[in-house]
């Protein structure tokens, strides 16, 4: 006798992923690892639910995955030419453009955001996204399998860059993580600019920050 595959009920989900909120904030806070936590909480294993639980955190009229959508779109052209030839990535990004327009395939955004990650480490305890069996060039202009890892643990699996970036970041918050020293300026202007996410007693963003927002806007 074969069974079909349940698909969970969305608003079933929600309801009990909220009425769970308060106590999963207090284990975690109280050091409960990553693996633990998904364990307990499966439906964190996506990156849907990774943004929920962030719109949980933070609470918005415009959900997380729409104002960083829209966020970037508005910004990629400008900080593009910002980094035009000071990123290692610079050329290889430029070149699958190019490849991309000529073979008219879909324009892919969220690809951008990879301009940024110049200091990529597969074995990171942060939030990293891998690419699964592809390459840099077709990752920025199709959308390929990627996983997110944190902290050595699988997160979630996800269709294209963008959500295995935007899984990445979410991480941040729904696992308390700080960020890494190496990317704060740049999480700190994602965070405050596209999703205009404030944490009480966080520290004013730094001038090199401030400085490139005034260019951008």
């Amino acid at each position: 006798m074969q069974y079909e595959k349940m698909t969970p009920d969305t608003s079933v989900v929600n309801d009990r992923m909220q009425r769970t909120f308060a106590w999963r904030r207090k284990e975690i806070a109280d050091g409960m690892t990553v693996e633990d936590v998904l364990k307990k909480y499966p439906f964190l294993r996506t990156p849907t639910g990774l943004c929920d639980e962030v719109d949980r955190i933070h609470p918005s009229a415009v959900k997380l995955y729409r104002r960083w959508k829209e966020g970037f779109t508005g910004i990629v052209p400008k900080v593009v030419k910002l980094v035009q030839g000071k990123s290692p990535l610079a050329k290889m990004y430029a070149d699958a453009r190019e490849e991309m327009l000529t073979e008219d395939l879909p324009d892919i955004q969220f690809t951008d955001f990879y301009v940024f990650f110049e200091q990529y480490d597969a074995q990171s305890p942060y939030p990293t996204v891998q690419l699964v069996e592809t390459d840099w060039e077709m990752a920025f202009t199709r959308n390929v399998p990627v996983l997110v890892k944190v902290d050595g643990v699988d997160l979630c699996r996800g269709t294209g860059v963008e959500e295995g970036v935007i899984a990445a970041f979410c991480a941040y918050f729904v696992f308390d993580m700080a960020y890494p020293p190496y990317m704060k300026n740049t999480l700190s202007f994602l965070q405050r600019t596209l999703l205009n996410i404030t944490v009480v007693g966080e520290k004013p963003l730094p001038v090199t920050v401030t400085r490139v927002i005034n260019l951008i806007y």
